[in-house]
């Protein structure tokens, strides 16, 4: 029996250190690769809460903890 993915399971979390050190490009990587790990769960039929971090994303917000 094996326990179904979370979001945290393959979520990585940057802080706003790390967020301010890498470049404008791999800041949309970053979203791109977040918003389709969600889309990706979702489909398989993740019943998870949507995460904090895609509702600051979808605001334009940055997305660093």
């Amino acid at each position: 029996w094996q326990e179904p993915v979370t979001f945290e399971d393959v979520a990585v979390y940057l802080s706003r250190a790390e967020w301010d050190a890498i470049a404008e490009g791999q800041r949309e990587l970053y979203r791109s690769v977040t918003l389709d790990n969600y889309e990706l769960l979702t489909s398989l039929g993740y019943p998870g809460p949507k995460p904090d971090i895609l509702y600051r994303m979808e605001r334009g917000e940055e997305p660093w903890v």
